[in-house]
């Protein structure tokens, strides 16, 4: 008998959208594993391979690529409800499904959040600003978008894109009897009911944690210089580096580093109305069709 337990439960995403939280919240859990939050398998051509740099494309290293690789992470977990959460799963839906379907079957439980498309493109944008990554305003990065997808950018850039969400929760709708969407916007309403309810599309019992604190939060950095001195590679880094190593364990020194880019973030300026207004128009067809397919009103669910 295997001693590999696959995972019952899949998170597809969308990113930005508080799939982070849900990790941590289910990592908490006493009957869950979850050997990696992503690991991309199940849409890993879509990675680029490391041809660009990241962060337009995802360090190779972080990629699994082969059947063997991605079930030996879910070996010696019997007895575990075995949970994966990958982001780009939804959006690269017509890559992902059929490779669940194979490894895991359609009997897999699929978890979808989903949230306010405007806003998740805002929260997307500012994922790179507040690292520095993106010195466009956003106006301009979203006129890039077409032309970054066509370089092979990250799934990560496709800010309007991805929040294209009719056809993607359809497929996943058809494919799969047990998948269940839910939104971030009720989360923040209702963080233990949220929860309760991603306990039960697990298969666990519900357990009561503490606060949910919400994870990845967005901002803007208060100095710039010093915000690109800690996320990105430069030679002060390098020369460094070694000795912080001897003396910080790794745990302590990624702990350091959160503390730092937090301590110099500041609130976002936020979008414009303009910005927001302009969004709704290029979104309304698709949450249209979304709310028919779903039967809600998420014009009402969004406050538009």
């Amino acid at each position: 008998m295997s001693d590999i337990n696959l995972p019952q439960c899949l998170f597809v995403g969308t990113a930005k959208a508080g799939t982070t939280t849900i990790e941590h919240a289910l990592r908490a859990h006493p009957q869950v594993a979850i050997p990696r939050k992503e690991t991309f398998y199940f849409d890993h051509e879509w990675m680029g391979g490391g041809k660009l740099p990241y962060p337009q494309q995802r360090d190779p290293s972080t990629v699994i690529t082969g059947e063997q690789e991605y079930r030996e992470l879910y070996r010696g977990l019997i007895g575990k409800t075995t949970v994966e959460i990958g982001t780009g799963y939804l959006y690269h839906h017509a890559t992902a499904i059929p490779r669940i379907l194979d490894v895991l079957g359609s009997g897999t439980r699929i978890g979808i959040v989903l949230r306010d498309p405007v806003e998740r493109a805002w929260s997307s944008y500012m994922h790179f600003v507040k690292d520095t990554h993106e010195s466009l305003d956003f106006r301009a990065s979203l006129a890039r978008e077409q032309e970054r997808t066509a370089q092979g950018w990250d799934f990560m850039w496709h800010h309007v894109a991805m929040g294209m969400y009719a056809r993607q929760v359809e497929a996943y709708l058809k494919a799969f009897p047990t998948t269940r969407v839910f939104f971030f916007e009720d989360m923040r309403k209702d963080a233990d009911g949220f929860m309760r309810g991603v306990f039960d599309l697990a298969g666990v019992d519900p357990v009561k944690l503490p606060p949910v604190e919400a994870k990845n939060r967005s901002g803007e950095p208060r100095y710039r210089a010093l915000q690109r001195l800690i996320t990105t590679e430069n030679p002060l880094k390098s020369l460094v580096r070694p000795l912080v190593r001897l003396v910080l364990p790794a745990e302590r020194r990624q702990r350091a580093r959160k503390y730092l880019k937090e301590s110099n973030m500041k609130a976002s300026r936020g979008m414009t109305a303009e910005d927001r207004t302009w969004l709704r128009d290029i979104y309304r067809t698709d949450v249209e069709r979304l709310s028919a397919t779903l039967g809600q009103d998420l014009f009402a669910k969004w406050h538009w």
